[in-house]
């Protein structure tokens, strides 16, 4: 524990003075009995997490400042998930981040007989064998978050997700670390996607995305047609249909990918780093909509709307019986480039 913060000890009573961790559970309407984790790391930093809804980040404040988009439809309890078609979308409350999976993701369709929704379902399960504990790791506190998704039924999968995260004691950023394992005793095809969101003030006109890429392609013809300002933030308008842009991620060395969003005017910003070999595929979400702003930044482990049967890079990763899948990715909240 290094001097500056053991001389903090000598001015509190308790360490949420330094390094806030507090659960509650939301009441009225949607969002009636949805618990809640927050943590503020004595630095620039808070965060909210829902347990009740795939751990997933509802909200990310850096210096005061939201930066990631929230939708109309707010907090919504796991029961009230929709799974025919895009009804999904009035469970999507956009957060910092949503998770995609674990059987499908992308755009509705009907595999065999079942239909699947809008991006799966794992994003409205509730977790299990939560826990949450602030311990001193190192010189200084630290914050862990963790809990367990099942995605399971019988004649079907029997997949779990671990998540979880940590953070620093004084530093801006999210570690989060996820385990997908398979318990069935056949193998198990899976897909998985990070829908990361930004939103105001972090992302408003003249706010810059550095994403370096191979190849970039449009999804639907109305993003081909606005093709040259992929990377260009405008001020909200409407209509706005919203374009989708494929990129290739260049890697370095090691195999890092990393994209940076950054508003210059503001001081704030987001650079995210994550493996590209794991996570090889990579959307462009672009909704600069009136009162339906948001960016969307998303890792993937196949491509959107996969598997398409025999289409290059469009098969879903298997699990074997017993085996596990872990993904890592990190957020670090700055103010300078």
């Amino acid at each position: 524990m290094d001097g500056a913060y053991q001389e903090k000890l000598e001015y509190i009573g308790d360490l949420n003075q330094l390094m806030t961790l507090k659960e509650s559970v939301l009441t009225e309407g949607f969002q009636d009995g949805v618990r809640m984790i927050e943590i503020a790391n004595g630095g620039n930093l808070s965060v909210t997490i829902l347990p009740g809804r795939c751990m997933d980040l509802y909200q990310v404040r850096y210096k005061g400042k939201s930066m990631n988009y929230l939708a109309p439809c707010g907090i919504r309890a796991p029961e009230y998930y929709d799974a025919r078609g895009t009804q999904w979308l009035r469970s999507f409350f956009v957060g910092m981040l949503t998770t995609c999976g674990l059987q499908h993701f992308g755009n509705p369709k009907v595999i065999n007989g079942e239909e699947l929704g809008l991006h799966g379902r794992i994003s409205n399960t509730p977790a299990e064998n939560i826990r949450y504990e602030r311990v001193v790791k190192g010189q200084s506190p630290t914050v862990t978050v963790e809990g367990t998704m099942r995605e399971g039924r019988i004649f079907g999968e029997n997949l779990t997700l671990h998540r979880k995260y940590e953070f620093g004691y004084e530093d801006d950023s999210i570690s989060i670390t996820d385990t997908i394992t398979n318990h069935g005793f056949g193998d198990r095809p899976f897909v998985y996607a990070y829908h990361l969101n930004y939103g105001y003030p972090l992302l408003e006109e003249g706010t810059k995305l550095f994403l370096d890429t191979l190849e970039t392609k449009p999804r639907e013809e109305n993003a081909a047609k606005y093709f040259a300002t992929w990377k260009k933030i405008e001020a909200p308008q409407y209509p706005y249909p919203e374009r989708c842009y494929f990129h290739q991620v260049k890697r370095d060395p090691q195999g890092i990918c990393q994209y940076t969003l950054f508003n210059e005017k503001r001081k704030l910003g987001a650079r995210v780093r994550y493996s590209g070999i794991d996570l090889p595929f990579f959307c462009e979400w672009k909704m600069l909509g009136k009162g339906e702003y948001v960016m969307g930044l998303e890792p993937m482990n196949i491509f959107l709307d996969g598997p398409k049967i025999g289409e290059e890079g469009c098969t879903a990763p298997i699990l074997g019986p017993g085996e596990s899948k872990t993904y890592r990715i990190r957020i670090d909240f700055i103010d300078q480039l």
